[in-house]
């Protein structure tokens, strides 16, 4: 069995608010990208009425550069 049928690689999207995206990474993380601040804090009252299991960190990270919502892959 392979264990990339298993295991996503690419985050999944959870909601989006506006122009911010709030996606479940890999590891279990929720990350916010994108968005204005209006977004951003439309995103953190959804998340302590319906998930207050989720945990921000002050992280913001941009708009992702492609269409989908997996992170690019940097060439060695």
């Amino acid at each position: 069995m392979k264990l990339k049928i298993i295991i996503p690689r690419h985050p999944k999207l959870v909601r989006q608010f506006g122009q911010v995206k709030l996606v479940k990474l890999r590891n279990g993380q929720h990350e916010l990208i994108g968005g204005s601040d209006t977004d951003r804090t439309a995103a953190f009252e959804w998340a302590s009425l319906f998930a207050h299991e989720i945990v921000f960190t002050h992280f913001h990270r941009q708009e992702l550069p492609s269409r989908s919502l997996h992170f690019p892959r940097f060439q060695v």
